[in-house]
């Protein structure tokens, strides 16, 4: 069973076919914590980096509150959710282009090879533990998520 992405109606147990499943996995996950960890989660939402430079990350967090505009400026984190024909030199040019607009926090996360990078301002590591956090929207367990990679369309 592949399902739609929605907040309230994302079923946990989906098998994920592809890497925008994965994507609304991770979302509804963020989703379930925005009230409490008072945060938005955006799928997809075009974000300024500077003037005439623009990025869509996969999903972004911003806290709350924020200033509603058509174009976001300055998320708390970034999260880029790998493809298979992605390729590694646009993805660190994403990641400058994050850390020079000052975005705290980016994740990178391919759901085909199971790995996970952050970059901050300290630098740029892969993760081991299979989870990330950040002050604001807590740990997740990518691990978990991963794990559902594995489960058969019911």
């Amino acid at each position: 069973m592949v399902s739609t992405w929605t907040a309230s109606s994302w079923s946990a147990t989906a098998a994920i076919t592809s890497t925008a499943d994965f994507q609304g996995l991770v979302a509804a996950t963020l989703a379930g914590r925005e009230r409490e960890r008072r945060f938005h989660a955006f799928l997809s939402l075009t974000i300024r980096l500077r003037d005439e430079c623009y990025r869509i990350p996969d999903i972004c967090v911003k806290a709350l509150p924020y200033e509603k505009a058509p174009v976001l400026t300055r998320p708390d984190l970034a999260i880029e959710i790998l493809s298979p024909d992605d390729e590694v030199q646009e993805m660190l040019s994403k990641i400058g282009d994050y850390l020079a607009a000052g975005i705290p926090h980016i994740w990178v996360v391919d759901p085909y090879k199971r790995t996970l990078v952050e970059a901050d301002q300290a630098g740029i590591r892969r993760i081991s533990t299979q989870k990330l956090s950040t002050p604001l929207v807590g740990e997740v367990d990518f691990a978990a998520l991963f794990e559902q990679l594995n489960e058969s369309p019911e």
